[in-house]
């Protein structure tokens, strides 16, 4: 799951304003703005379970990507990625899930 901020019209309030933007894998999964609070949920369920796939079946070649370019990153870095990576499912898994059910 990612978040990130982007400055958009809004739907609820035909205002200009911040809006925080929730990813769930690569898909927008939920809009909120942050003038009137008003939040928009996309159901991602249908297109996310492919795309989980293709990003789990793409890993490997990724994973040898990065340590041809830089094995000192890779070497440092993996260890913590791999430790946080369920928690980083779970909170992706449930954001699809919220979004399915916002429908």
């Amino acid at each position: 799951m990612n978040v990130e901020e982007s400055f958009l019209r809004c739907t609820a309030c035909d205002q200009e304003a911040e809006h925080v933007v929730v990813y769930a894998g690569r898909f927008v999964s939920q809009i909120q703005c942050t003038g009137c609070g008003a939040v928009t949920r996309l159901d991602v369920s249908e297109a996310y379970l492919p795309d989980l796939r293709q990003r789990i079946s793409s890993k490997p070649r990724r994973l040898m990507r990065r340590l041809r370019r830089d094995p000192g990153e890779l070497a440092s870095s993996l260890p913590k990625s791999t430790l946080s990576k369920p928690g980083r499912m779970a909170e992706e898994f449930r954001t699809v899930w919220r979004s399915r059910r916002g429908r």
